[in-house]
């Protein structure tokens, strides 16, 4: 009758002028409301961005019903959003530099390189091989998938391999660039947030994430082995040739990047500058006006329907990022207010029980686990963990490095595991392939996250 104990104690506590309900009742409803804005945003396919715009509303409203001033709000809001501008110059500059490197040709370049490596024999491997040399180089790994993911899935469909199987290493391939790439926008997001810098962050990601993708290739090879391809015959490559003037010089903002990320340089330099020198190569070879470059940035690169390539070479511009920028505005801004509230506190009080670093990184996971299933996007995972967790690093006197691969180890990649998410929603949408199957053969998305765990666990038992 413990139940009615409970009614008792209520009443009671009613009766003396005292409530049980929560302070922030009006937060929490708020939190229920804003889940299923999200839900319905990604169910409807409505832009992520706007939805977070009544997102914050829901939170504002309910906190202002709670005694706080509008203007308060507004300065938490902006105290934690002003943070990603840096971000969003990047989100912008991408961009431009994908747009860019479509017009000039870089990207048919690359991608054709690529197609003429492939073994049919070992088909699953180089599929994995290939999206992740291609995401390095693109930073981006949806744009990974809607151009090389596209065409490896369709040939690996004519070759009647399962489908699962490449869908789950062609994704695993775009994450890899996507944690790892200079060019990422999730780097660049996770960098801002922890206080470091793309260019030194690079080669440490890079050196934590061999062992998984030694693994990874090591179950590809045996998969490929296993299921051959029956049919390997692809005229992408000819028709690349056809379309685009390709030459050798086309490498040269490919080399651009590479060449000054190792430098002190801001990485919005390097983008900038790579952009800037596809759009000359554009003029040079593919023969478009400024009018052309112009129109290319702003709405992004588009072939002629007519045109065979038109439904895999297009894409990038300031249009196509505007949505990711105005989310990660979104984000901090929800997470600066809800942080100035201390709305986070009760969890932050259950994390002072994590007595190792192991733990540590494995309430980051958790944590990530769920702010990605309920904000459906990758950076809402990270920018809500990361306001959650930042204080319980900040106690514990972890390096700046150390918090940065806990991040990229978790939400960056956990996020492309749950099918209901825009990381691993969209990617099986370009390529009409299970929502959830190929998560079992997306090997590194959980190997780097299993091994980085084990590292630090087995670092521990070592010291003690």
């Amino acid at each position: 009758m413990k139940w009615l104990q409970l009614l008792l104690q209520a009443y009671i506590k009613y009766k003396q002028g005292r409530s049980m309900i929560p302070t922030n009742i009006g937060a929490i409803i708020a939190l229920f409301v804003s889940i299923i804005i999200i839900i319905s945003a990604v169910t409807y396919n409505l832009p992520i961005g706007y939805a977070l715009i009544f997102v914050w509303l829901s939170f504002a409203y309910a906190l202002y019903r709670q005694g706080y001033q509008p203007k308060d709000l507004l300065r938490m809001s902006w105290t934690s959003a002003k943070s990603a501008i840096v971000v969003m110059q990047i989100f912008l500059l991408i961009g431009w530099l994908t747009a860019m490197w479509q017009a000039s040709g870089v990207i048919p370049m690359i991608i054709a390189s690529g197609m003429e490596l492939i073994n049919s024999n070992l088909f699953i491997i180089c599929a994995f091989l290939l999206t992740s040399c291609v995401s390095m180089l693109l930073g981006t790994s949806l744009g990974t998938v809607g151009t090389i993911g596209i065409v490896l899935i369709t040939i690996a469909k004519a070759g009647n391999l399962p489908i699962d199987m490449v869908a789950g290493a062609i994704i695993a391939g775009a994450y890899v660039g996507d944690r790892n790439s200079p060019l990422s926008s999730s780097a660049s997001l996770v960098a801002a947030l922890t206080h470091t810098k793309v260019n030194s962050n690079i080669p440490i990601m890079f050196k934590d994430s061999i062992p998984a993708l030694i693994i990874s290739c090591v179950f590809y090879v045996l998969l490929s082995l296993w299921f051959p391809l029956d049919y390997a015959n692809t005229y992408l490559p000819d028709t690349i040739h056809l379309i685009f003037n390709i030459h050798w010089t086309l490498w040269i903002p490919v080399f651009i990047v590479i060449g000054l990320i190792p430098t002190r340089l801001s990485i919005r330099w390097p983008i900038g500058i790579s952009a800037l020198s596809a759009a000359i190569l554009a003029v040079i070879y593919q023969h478009y006006t400024a009018m052309d470059l112009l129109q290319f940035s702003l709405t992004g690169f588009k072939l002629p329907d007519y045109n065979p390539l038109a439904n895999i070479i297009h894409g990038g511009g300031l249009k196509t990022m505007w949505i990711p920028t105005l989310s990660i505005f979104m984000a901090c801004s929800i997470s600066g207010m809800l942080e100035g509230v201390g709305f986070w506190n009760d969890i932050r009080n259950f994390l002072q029980r994590v007595s190792t670093r192991a733990e540590l990184f494995a309430s980051n996971v958790l944590i990530a686990s769920i702010t990605g299933a309920l904000g459906c996007s990758q950076a809402i995972a990270v920018v809500m963990t990361h306001s959650i967790m930042r204080t319980t690093y900040a106690k514990e006197r972890i390096q700046d490095e150390d918090v940065m691969l806990d991040f990229e180890n978790s939400g960056i990649l956990i996020a492309a595991l749950q099918p209901w998410n825009i990381a691993a929603l969209v990617p099986v949408i370009m390529m009409d392939v299970s929502p959830a199957g190929y998560v079992p053969f997306a090997f590194f998305l959980y190997l780097a996250p299993i091994i980085y765990w084990y590292r630090l666990r087995r670092r521990e038992q070592q010291t003690q």
